[in-house]
């Protein structure tokens, strides 16, 4: 705040956004908004934080009954107010994406990418373990997911093969030395990156999967999508279609796939994503090592399967797919 001290804006600070915010704070937010006369919003946080200031910008950029009205599948073509985000590395996958969620209303529009994007050592702190690796599985998995899609493009792949480089490069290391503040700017920008790659397709199926186990069971979802990863990789090396032979490229970086056979790509991929989280969870103490681990009873994993994608990007995976990949994630403890 000193930092604005003599800018002469009128400035203010709400820090009170709960872990699941709700219409009544959005509404709350507006009249303190519109009262005191500002013209833009800084959000400083990942989550609820990034969900709650794009829900804001809806309705003070015309009204808050608009929250409700432009829900679902209703276009959202007015320009909104400016957004800046500053992110922390606790993250849900979509702050710097077209997506946000409010409780039940779900909003989907390129409108609300915020317009300005500020990544601060200082917002990435050194002792927040947990929710550093699960937000590093989640944009891991967004990237993999990214470059495996059937409508990838030049744009994602290079956005996804940067977050997978900085991932990769830096997520043990972080880990290990928390104070490297390099790597957790890394990190960050990694998020940004996956995020970028993700916004430009539809949801995979492991974020999605992910997000709505995580929901039940009260974690985080990067840490589900990290025990799931790996079996989509071995169902999708069944698939001559849909696998790649430059994964490894993304993975193991240049002059590792550079000296690995093009057949031996998903393999050394997938070996080396597996590397990754047996460390992690070494790293880790309470770090969970299946979903079962999570509460899941094998029961429930059909009511998983056919569950409404979480995101409500549209979805469309194929059901058996999934009930392969929850019924080995149940079974399997790395």
């Amino acid at each position: 705040m000193s930092a604005l001290g003599d800018s002469n804006l009128t400035v203010g600070v709400f820090a009170g956004v709960p872990l699941h915010p709700d219409l009544r704070l959005v509404r709350e937010l507006y009249g303190l908004y519109r009262d005191n006369g500002y013209d833009a919003i800084i959000a400083l946080g990942g989550g609820p934080v990034m969900d709650t200031a794009k829900a804001l910008n809806i309705a003070v950029s015309g009204r808050p009954e608009d929250l409700e009205r432009l829900a679902g599948h209703n276009p959202l073509t007015k320009k909104l107010r400016p957004l800046a985000a500053i992110p922390t590395l606790d993250l849900s996958g979509c702050e710097m994406t077209r997506y946000a969620a409010l409780g039940p209303l779900s909003q989907n529009s390129p409108a609300l990418i915020p317009d300005l994007m500020i990544i601060d050592s200082r917002t990435v702190p050194e002792e927040e373990y947990k929710a550093m690796a699960a937000t590093t599985l989640m944009s891991i998995t967004q990237a993999v997911e990214a470059c495996l899609h059937p409508a990838r493009n030049l744009l994602t792949d290079a956005y996804a093969y940067g977050a997978a480089r900085f991932v990769m490069e830096n997520i043990l290391n972080v880990l290990r030395h928390s104070s490297h503040r390099k790597g957790r700017l890394a990190l960050a920008n990694a998020a940004f990156f996956a995020q970028t790659s993700f916004d430009n397709l539809a949801p995979g199926m492991v974020y999605e999967l992910g997000v709505t186990i995580a929901r039940n069971c009260q974690t985080k979802p990067g840490l589900v999508m990290g025990l799931l990863l790996p079996h989509f990789l071995l169902l999708e090396m069944g698939k001559e279609e849909t696998t790649r032979k430059d994964l490894y490229l993304f993975i193991g970086g240049p002059e590792a796939f550079a000296g690995t056979a093009a057949a031996a790509s998903p393999r050394k991929a997938l070996d080396r994503i597996v590397e990754v989280l047996l460390e992690l969870q070494s790293l880790i103490p309470d770090f969970p090592r299946s979903i079962r681990d999570l509460g899941i009873k094998k029961e429930g994993l059909e009511n998983l399967a056919t569950r409404e994608n979480a995101t409500g990007g549209g979805g469309g995976h194929n059901p058996d797919d999934i009930r392969s990949i929850l019924e080995k994630a149940w079974e399997t403890r790395f």
